[in-house]
């Protein structure tokens, strides 16, 4: 009898592991995995606090991102200012709230341009092929061939590297990648069974794209999404300690630590706030993608519970 009971209970848990969508079975494994649900609700709690703060600090405690107090230059932290000043008396943890902003803006926005640059272009060359396919392709090389970094830091000399124009720059240097993914998982899908009987009922090349292709190029762009925003936060404070980043006296969490580097023996807190900020965020992003992965993998299916 209890045999019988246990044949059941699993034929039972068969059949709704069977009934699951892909994405309810992914996003069931993305949940169980406890080190990137604690890194998703680290930005989430990061974002939040960034978006929420400076308002509330500018309207309800009316500072002043940007007022000095050259009388209380390089006070430590805990000592009338949370997170300490900096060299010029600004409280610093007004600044981190305002530098997160915009540094998570850049991530954020950047890395949604370019995914959807990609993704765009990669569909449409795998998709078409031929003359159209060799064409992208050829400009793909040709943009590979030059060090991005190169093409970042004439683009940041040449215009005025504010945080408008530096989403501009890096969501239109950042798409390569992207595109190369989606277009390889183009020319597996527009062979499949599923797109030959669509073509032979009439179905057009657009509608095709949107409602075949697309969708089954999504974990490809989630995935790159998390990981090109925390790449994002990287390249900009890498471009403020060029100088070609966000300029002061607009904080980013970039140009916060490239400033502080000459201030280290007056200010030691000046260089830990800023540094552990980005190595958080961007530990958080990567441990998200990563996390992603793992549960948009079809091969992994089979092996879940």
């Amino acid at each position: 009898m209890a045999t019988e009971t246990r044949i059941l209970e699993l034929a039972e848990a068969t059949e709704v592991y069977r009934s699951r969508s892909f994405w309810v079975d992914a996003m069931h494994h993305f949940v169980r995995d406890r080190l990137s649900m604690a890194a998703l609700g680290m930005l989430v709690i990061l974002t939040l606090i960034c978006y929420v703060g400076p308002p509330v600090a500018e309207n309800v405690l009316k500072v002043d991102v940007n007022r000095t107090n050259l009388t209380n230059r390089y006070t430590p932290p805990g000592q009338g200012n949370l997170l300490g000043t900096d060299h010029l008396g600004r409280d610093q943890f007004i600044r981190l709230l305002y530098g997160g902003r915009v540094s998570l803006s850049i991530a954020y926005t950047a890395s949604v341009l370019s995914i959807t640059i990609g993704v765009v272009v990669g569909i449409i060359s795998g998709y078409y092929g031929g003359a159209v396919d060799d064409l992208i392709m050829w400009f793909i090389n040709t943009l590979e061939s030059v060090p991005t970094i190169f093409l970042l830091l004439i683009a940041a000399t040449v215009w005025s590297p504010s945080a408008e124009v530096l989403i501009l720059i890096l969501g239109a240097l950042g798409w390569v990648t992207t595109c190369r993914l989606v277009r390889g998982q183009v020319l597996s899908l527009k062979e499949r069974d599923f797109m030959m009987a669509a073509r032979a009922v009439g179905a057009r090349d657009w509608w095709l794209m949107l409602q075949h292709i697309l969708p089954n190029t999504l974990s490809i762009v989630i995935i790159s999404l998390t990981i090109n925003a925390g790449s994002l936060i990287l390249i900009e404070s890498g471009l403020s300690y060029l100088g070609l980043g966000v300029q002061p006296p607009t904080p980013t969490w970039g140009n916060m630590l490239t400033e502080s580097r000459s201030y280290f023996v007056q200010g030691t807190h000046l260089v830990v706030w800023p540094g552990l900020l980005i190595t958080l965020t961007v530990l958080c992003f990567y441990l998200v993608g990563d996390g992603l992965r793992d549960a948009l993998d079809p091969r992994n299916v089979r092996g879940r519970t």
